[in-house]
């Protein structure tokens, strides 16, 4: 196989798995389920916004690439992605532990009644 059919080939199954079950698909579905009649203009409209969508995602990404190297985006994007998820992971702690403390108080309130 020739290099620009792998990169193709990689890129288009890797946007399909990141898109499954995605927000806009949600929308996409949201908007067709309530509009049937309309579904092509639906289908063109999303279409056209994922579209531009990618443009922007390719001309930062080409920019990107002109002046800092693969490397420092590879570990830029790392940095972000691990910052990310500590941070999901503090906020799912932090409503762990309000929850918690909601029902030792609405145990307590129970037991004095």
């Amino acid at each position: 196989m020739s290099a620009k059919l792998i990169t193709w080939l990689s890129t288009f199954v890797l946007i399909i798995l990141c898109e499954l079950g995605d927000k806009t698909q949600l929308a996409v579905l949201l908007l067709t389920s309530n509009n049937p009649s309309r579904r092509w203009l639906v289908f063109a409209s999303g279409a056209l916004a994922l579209t531009l969508c990618v443009v922007v995602e390719v001309t930062v990404g080409t920019l990107l690439a002109r002046y800092l190297g693969p490397a420092i985006i590879n570990r830029a994007t790392g940095v972000v992605f691990l910052a990310v998820g500590v941070f999901i992971l503090i906020q799912h702690f932090r409503v762990l532990e309000r929850e918690r403390i909601k029902e030792a108080a609405q145990a307590r309130d129970i037991s004095i009644l």
